[in-house]
């Protein structure tokens, strides 16, 4: 008994000892949280070494940024719970099935705290350091980790802000210049906010478009969380927002999350009152597109919510606002950690009640979904929209066979008989994530009962609308993929969707042919350009074993080509995803593949145009789809360049959105007029396109279409 008690007081006396050596912030960093910005690696490193010194921590790595910095999840909970995490996630996401309700009784919630995915909305990825070591050294803090599981993704992007931060510090003097128009708060071109593609992932979130986003996605299904907060900052005059959101709220959300967006604002007001710090709830902020970080998780049977601090990036470390108040880093990670850590107290507390949620948020789709949708096959964006769909965890199906019946095009208003050929996806709502499905294919969102009414009042009175941003968004119109909506039941025989299996790749003697309408042609053309394969296009029909392939059908010819072009194809179309069909001789029953039809593609020498004076969200997406979407061999160039550039050294350029006047000069105008008038060709996106047409440039004398006056 002895013994016992001895290794008993043994054991204690380590783990107080452990407990002393798991370091706070201010510890690990030699500075006061607060005082200057932490870099990247600083923060990553700060939370390997929570896991090192703390059992109730864990770092697991989930993904990589474009310029290769790590995307990080640390997971906090009880040695209790730590022992149980893969019954914990297994329970939960029989509850996100809507399967199995009594394991909410024993089962902690999971709370996911997301810091920082606007670069220049930097104190959150300070604040997430603070929220960390406070679990784990505040007594009452960690007495909540028995009822919930924390997860801290500290940094959301940290590209984006690595590129503020070190613009900041670069700017900055040995102290701060608290005077908003200082060099130190006027960020430059692109910012901070957007990722290395320029990307606002805080709209990407259905979409998936960037890396960061997909890894995010990828991982949310293995904890399925019932709370999920993304911390952000707005402008630096303002105070702080928590929900209740505005309206309108995302239809397909359940009713009773205003009751639980009640709960935990009252929870922060309550902490903030305590402090005697201002807030404001309900406006501004909705719950409504589907790509935020709020309304994704919301879509998914969580609480999901944005809290806003002021900041951004105008505020640096101290700024001065107009009430003559200074406001700092260190007061914005302050408020950060506040709402921070009452929504882990009222998580807690409200554990069962949250598992329930997401149990009943499951059963209201499983039980009442009214709708599915059909996807018909063929479309060129297909396999991409169904992939969508499925890395979201929505359950696909297809049509065995064809099938006859009833229902509404998603661009149309009016249903029509019409017959689903096999192969036709089918997305039922009714499945545990039926309202994500429906608010994601449906063309029309439905908006909170008198929302538009009094929007169009307000557009009358020619007074500001309440809508904060997107407020459409139908996938298979963006995506231009046919489809049909219908409310009857799905007579048909139906299985689960299959990707399709590549199309191996066969050896030929004479050449290859891929269809111009292949989804993947223009992924694969880039690829040819990189890797020096010679081909041409048809500018007509191309017959083929007596099928007909599509005007822009491309011809690789072995004869034009190296010894090893079958090994580069073969590697290359596996990459691309593209179906290579093998021609043996020069013989096709139509245009012959020497036809003056038939255009040998050079290498085209394009570029973008980006830098000041260009928008920066429209040239990252220009350069996302140059680089990675569709990469194509092209160069980058400066705005303020043009006018000392030989633009004879290009084919194609390509202006994204922006303000242009003034930016090129007289000069500049000129060379690109001589260099269109010699071949060259100009894309240009919105701004630039009006500015290409304004009097005094006149470089396009094309006019915006205008509808009749009669209509």
């Amino acid at each position: 008994m002895i013994r016992r008690i001895a290794l008993c007081l043994a054991l204690a006396l380590v783990s107080n000892i452990a407990a002393a050596q798991i370091p706070t912030p201010e510890e690990f960093l030699g500075y006061p949280l607060g005082e200057r910005f932490t870099s990247h690696y600083r923060i990553v490193e700060y939370f390997n070494e929570l896991a090192r010194t703390s059992s109730l921590v864990t770092v697991e790595k989930f993904g990589e940024t474009y310029e290769g910095r790590p995307l990080i999840l640390a997971t906090i909970t009880s040695a209790k719970n730590r022992g149980a995490l893969d019954t914990i996630r297994a329970n939960v996401a029989a509850l996100a099935r809507g399967e199995t309700p009594d394991v909410a009784k024993s089962t902690p919630a999971i709370v996911w705290l997301a810091f920082g995915i606007h670069g220049n909305e930097s104190s959150s990825a300070e604040a997430s350091m603070l929220v960390a070591s406070t679990l784990l050294h505040d007594a009452d803090a960690t007495k909540l980790l028995d009822d919930v599981v924390v997860l801290i993704d500290p940094l959301e992007n940290p590209d984006g802000r690595e590129r503020y931060i070190s613009w900041f510090h670069r700017t900055r003097g040995m102290r701060p210049n608290a005077n908003p128009d200082a060099f130190e708060h006027r960020e430059p071109w692109p910012g901070g906010r957007y990722n290395h593609y320029l990307f606002d992932m805080n709209r990407d979130w259905a979409w998936m478009s960037q890396r960061e986003t997909q890894a995010r996605v990828a991982l949310y299904p293995k904890w399925n969380p019932q709370v999920f907060v993304d911390f952000h900052e707005m402008g630096h005059e303002s105070t702080y927002f928590f929900p209740p959101d505005a309206k309108p709220i995302n239809a397909n959300v359940p009713k009773d999350v205003e009751k639980w967006l009640d709960t935990f604002g009252r929870a922060n007001a309550e902490a903030f009152s305590k402090k005697g710090w201002p807030f404001f709830v309900a406006e501004r902020f909705d719950l409504f597109y589907p790509a935020y970080g709020d309304s994704w998780p919301a879509l998914h049977g969580a609480i999901g919510m944005t809290y806003e601090v002021a900041g951004h990036s105008r505020a640096g470390t101290a700024v001065e606002r107009d009430d003559g108040t200074v406001l700092t880093l260190a007061d914005c990670i302050a408020r950060h950690f506040t709402t921070g850590m009452a929504t882990v107290r009222t998580a807690a507390a409200n554990r069962e009640q949250l598992l329930r949620y997401t149990y009943e948020n499951a059963r209201m789709n499983l039980d009442g979904g009214k709708n599915t949708f059909l996807i018909l096959p063929g479309s060129p964006n297909y396999d991409a929209l169904i992939d969508m769909l499925r890395r979201q965890q929505i359950r696909v199906d297809v049509l065995s066979a064809a099938t006859t019946l009833r229902a509404t095009r998603v661009d149309r208003d009016a249903a029509e008989n019409h017959t689903f050929p096999a192969g036709t996806a089918i997305v039922s709502t009714k499945q545990p994530l039926g309202g994500l499905a429906q608010t994601l294919l449906e063309k029309n969102p439905v908006f909170s009962r008198g929302f538009l009414e009094e929007q169009r009042a307000k557009a009358l009175a020619d007074e500001p609308d309440d809508f904060y941003d997107l407020t459409t968004w139908s996938m298979p119109l963006a995506m231009n993929v046919e489809a049909y909506w219908t409310a009857s039941p799905i007579t048909g025989s139906t299985k689960a969707y299959e990707s399709a299996a590549a199309t191996l790749f066969r050896s030929a003697s004479y050449g290859y042919l891929i269809d111009g309408l292949d989804p993947q042609l223009y992924r694969f053309v880039g690829r040819l350009l990189a890797n020096n394969v010679k081909f041409s296009v048809s500018d007509s029909a191309v017959v083929h074993d007596e099928h007909e392939l599509a005007r822009g059908t491309l011809v690789i010819l072995k004869g034009n080509n190296a010894s090893d072009v079958d090994a580069k194809l073969e590697k290359l179309a596996r990459e691309a995803g593209v179906t290579i069909i093998p021609v043996e001789s020069g013989w096709s029953g139509g245009t012959s593949f020497g036809s003056d039809k038939i255009h040998f593609v050079k290498n085209p020498k394009i570029a973008l145009v980006g830098g000041p004076g260009t928008a920066s969200t429209s040239y990252g997406m220009l350069w996302h789809t140059l680089d990675i979407d569709t990469p194509i061999p092209h160069n980058t160039l400066a705005l303020e360049s043009l006018r000392g550039l030989d633009l004879h050294d290009f084919d194609v350029l390509v202006f994204p959105d922006g303000s242009y006047a003034d930016r090129l000069g007289k000069r500049g105008v000129e060379k690109i007029k001589a260099w269109v008038n010699d071949g060259g060709t100009i894309v240009a996106v919105k701004g630039a396109n009006a500015f290409l047409r304004e009097k005094d440039v006149e470089v396009s004398k094309l006019k915006p279409w205008e509808p009749p006056k009669k209509k």
